[in-house]
């Protein structure tokens, strides 16, 4: 498994966020976890392969960011990164931006709304998102707001339902990757798909 070598305070960072999460998760319902060991090892670690294909300085969008994975996982890691956080529930987030201050994260934004390809922001480097739509749909409301050249770096589960949902997107407008992801829980890969300009 990629190993992101943080730094003490990120660490520091990491493991402050996972107990704020876990406390707004008690009262709030965030997301279904029971522990904050949980969190790490189903959460956490889940989003640790997407840090391997962000470069130095990319700015990135995440969409449906729900609690904030990957992108506050991202925006820790790489804080040479810009990280927007799109995510429309009102209770997400706020408890989103609290964590942010608190960690005193300074690389990464909260874009309350709800994404639709005529959203003005961006571009973007890179797009991720966990378990959010169908591929077709993220491509169909985000491409608008990827760079040429940008990439879509989404984190998906079974390989025979991402080759099903590939199977619809224009292969002469994207290239596609499916990128197997270590995981003793359950079966997980990255989807890399490149923007052809």
């Amino acid at each position: 498994m990629f190993d992101p070598q943080l730094t003490l305070d990120q660490k520091e960072q990491l493991n402050r966020f996972v107990k704020e999460a876990y406390n707004y998760n008690k009262t709030h319902n965030l997301f279904v976890r029971d522990s904050e060991e949980a969190i790490y090892n189903k959460d956490i670690k889940d989003c640790w392969p997407a840090l391997e294909y962000i470069k130095k300085n990319e700015s990135v969008l995440d969409i449906g960011t729900g609690a904030g994975f990957p992108g506050m996982i991202i925006a820790i890691a790489k804080p040479d990164a810009k990280v927007t956080l799109a995510e429309s529930n009102k209770k997400k987030t706020y408890f989103l931006k609290k964590t942010i201050k608190k960690l005193e994260l300074v690389n990464v934004s909260v874009e309350e709304n709800h994404i639709k390809n005529t959203t003005p922001i961006g571009p973007f480097d890179v797009i991720t998102a966990r378990a959010f739509s169908h591929t077709q749909n993220i491509i169909n409301i985000c491409n608008p707001m990827l760079k040429p050249n940008g990439k879509y770096l989404l984190l998906k589960g079974k390989a025979t339902k991402i080759n099903e949902e590939i199977k619809s997107i224009n292969k002469k407008e994207h290239k596609c990757e499916i990128i197997r992801v270590k995981n003793k829980y359950e079966e997980r890969h990255i989807l890399l798909i490149k923007k052809i300009n």
